[in-house]
C-alpha cells in the first residue's frame, strides 16, 4: 500500500500497466490460435496484423482515457502540444492512416503485386509505418524479380493510383505478336497461335470466369472474353498477328516463352508461311554497260554487286 501511496498517479500507472500486459496477452493468444488453424498464408498473415492492430489501438485508446482524467485542466496547454505533434509527425501518422486504409478498403495484402509510383513488385510485409515489397523489372525484364527491396511510406496510398495485379481478379491479359509476309497464309498462321493460346489457357478458364462472377457481385463489371482472341494489323513491311490472352501476373514470362515455342516450332513446318522483318530485297537492273561499270565500281569501295 506504501508503494501505491508513493506513485503520483496510482490509478493511471498501473492502469497503463495492466492495459499494455492485458493487450500483450491478448495478441499472443490470438496469434496461437491463427498458428495452430492451417490455411492461406496470406490470410494468415492479414489475421494476424489485423490482431496486433486492434490491440495496439485499443490500448492506446485506453492509456489515453486513462490520463485524459489528470490532464482535463490543461486542455490549452496540450491542445497546442498535440498541434505540434500532429505537424510534427504528420508523416508516421498518415502512414499509420494509410495502413488502416490499406487493410479496410482492401487495396492490397502479402502476396500481391502492385505499382504504385512507377514502383512494382510482390508486397512481402505491410508495417504500421512502410510496405515492403520485392522488386521487379528495372533493368530486368519479363516482370521477374531483380532482387532488391523497395520499401516506402503507407502514406504514398493516398491521392496516388495503386495498381493491384492480383486483387480482385487474379489474372492479366498480355500479347504476343506474329510477323509473317504478305505472302504466307493468314489464316493457317492465326489457327497456330489460336492453338498455343488455347492449349495454355485451358486449365485455368474456369477459375477466372468464376474470379469474373464473384467481382460481379461486389462492382459493376461487365462480361469479357476471357478465350484468347488473334486480331490482324499491316504496314508497309509484313502483315502482324496479334494474340492477346489471359495469363497469371507471375507466370507472363513463362507464358510467352512457352506460346513464342510452341508457335515458331509449328510455323517452320509450313512452307506457306514465313516470317516478316524489316529488310528489303534490292534488284538491280542496269540498262547500259556504263550501269555495270558504275556498280563495278562500288564493289571497289566495299560494297557487293547483286546480281
Amino acid at each position: 500500500m506504501d508503494f501505491l501511496r508513493a506513485l503520483p498517479y496510482p490509478v493511471a500507472i498501473i492502469g497503463t500497466l495492466v492495459t499494455i500486459a492485458l493487450a500483450w496477452i491478448v495478441n499472443a493468444a490470438g496469434l496461437k490460435f491463427i498458428n495452430r488453424h492451417e490455411g492461406d498464408p496470406r490470410h494468415q498473415y492479414a489475421r494476424r496484423q489485423a490482431l496486433w492492430t486492434a490491440a495496439l489501438i485499443v490500448a492506446l485508446v485506453i492509456i489515453g482515457i486513462l490520463w485524459a482524467r489528470l490532464l482535463q485542466h490543461t486542455g490549452m496547454f496540450l491542445g497546442i502540444i498535440g498541434a505540434g505533434l500532429a505537424i510534427a509527425l504528420r508523416e508516421p501518422l498518415l502512414s499509420v492512416a494509410g495502413r488502416i486504409a490499406i487493410f479496410t478498403g482492401h487495396m492490397y495484402t502479402v502476396g500481391d503485386r502492385i505499382e504504385i509510383n512507377k514502383m512494382s513488385g510482390d508486397v512481402i510485409d505491410v508495417g504500421f509505418f512502410y510496405t515492403r515489397m520485392m522488386e521487379i523489372g528495372n533493368w530486368i525484364g519479363g516482370d521477374q524479380y531483380s532482387g532488391r527491396i523497395i520499401q516506402f511510406a503507407n502514406a504514398q496510398v493516398f491521392g496516388t493510383p495503386v495498381f493491384n495485379y492480383t486483387g480482385s481478379f487474379a489474372y492479366i491479359w498480355d500479347e504476343v505478336r506474329l510477323p509473317i509476309t504478305y505472302a504466307s497464309n493468314f489464316d493457317q498462321a492465326s489457327r497456330i497461335m489460336l492453338e498455343a493460346g488455347s492449349d495454355y489457357t485451358r486449365e485455368f478458364l474456369v477459375g477466372a470466369q468464376q474470379n469474373v462472377e464473384r467481382m460481379q457481385r461486389y462492382f459493376l463489371v461487365s462480361n469479357f472474353e476471357l478465350k484468347p482472341q488473334v486480331y490482324l494489323s499491316f504496314d508497309s513491311n509484313y502483315v502482324t498477328l496479334t494474340m492477346r490472352y489471359l495469363v497469371e501476373p507471375k507466370q507472363r514470362r513463362a507464358a510467352r516463352n512457352y506460346l513464342f515455342a510452341h508457335v515458331l516450332e509449328q510455323v517452320q513446318k509450313r512452307e506457306d508461311i514465313s516470317f516478316g522483318s524489316d529488310t528489303m530485297d534490292i534488284a538491280v537492273s542496269p540498262k547500259d554497260s556504263d550501269a555495270w561499270e558504275k556498280v563495278a565500281g562500288l564493289e571497289g569501295r566495299g560494297i557487293q554487286k547483286i546480281r
